[in-house]
């Protein structure tokens, strides 16, 4: 069985439901899916437990519809998640509270949103992050000494195009391998900023 408003392919392992006006996620996407695209619909909550019977989900694509809020426990129970794409959204926060137990997390897009600050140990519930991108946040004013605390297999950073006036905390990331800052408004690099 699929969804009406999704269409299903690989015995249901792959649901798109792209550009159905949808203003939550569908009910009735198969337990067994690996691959969910919601991408450029009109949901604007996540709740908690919203996609928690998925349990073998890999993928899940979220970007481009009008997200303002993830609530705490919104990705419960997908154990298995390893790339969760929120890009071009409305949060203002990043959505920390919603990451608990996303143990095989690899890939995180927050990019184009009006996030307006990283506080401390954003990303510490989910040190499997390998790439988080943080591209073109545009409203961003802070990014707190500690935000980035507890990704210790990073590789990969996106803080393109974010108005920075100058490079934050970045010792945390010790496996750090790729970043990305062109496009800010960096005046000067102090001694120490890429030590570690």
């Amino acid at each position: 069985p699929c969804p009406s408003a999704c269409s299903c392919s690989g015995q249901s392992a792959k649901v798109v439901c792209t550009r159905r006006g949808l203003s939550r996620a569908p009910p009735g996407v198969p337990p067994n899916t690996r691959y969910l695209n919601l991408q450029e619909n009109h949901i604007q909550v996540i709740r908690t437990d919203t996609f928690k019977h998925l349990r073998h989900l890999e993928i899940l694509q979220l970007s481009r519809n009008l997200l303002r809020q993830v609530e705490v426990g919104a990705f419960n129970g997908l154990p298995n998640l390893n790339t969760l794409e929120l890009f071009d959204n409305w949060l203002t926060v990043v959505p920390s509270g919603a990451f608990e137990y996303l143990s095989k997390l690899r890939e995180l897009w927050l990019r184009n949103n009006p996030i307006e600050s990283i506080p401390s140990y954003a990303f510490n519930r989910v040190p499997s992050l390998r790439r988080v991108d943080l591209g073109e946040l545009k409203r961003l004013e802070y990014i707190s000494e500690a935000a980035f605390e507890g990704l210790v297999n990073l590789r990969y950073l996106n803080l393109g195009m974010c108005n920075l006036k100058e490079i934050p905390n970045l010792t945390a990331l010790v496996r750090l391998e790729e970043l990305e800052l062109s496009g800010n408004r960096l005046g000067r690099v102090r001694p120490g900023s890429f030590q570690g």
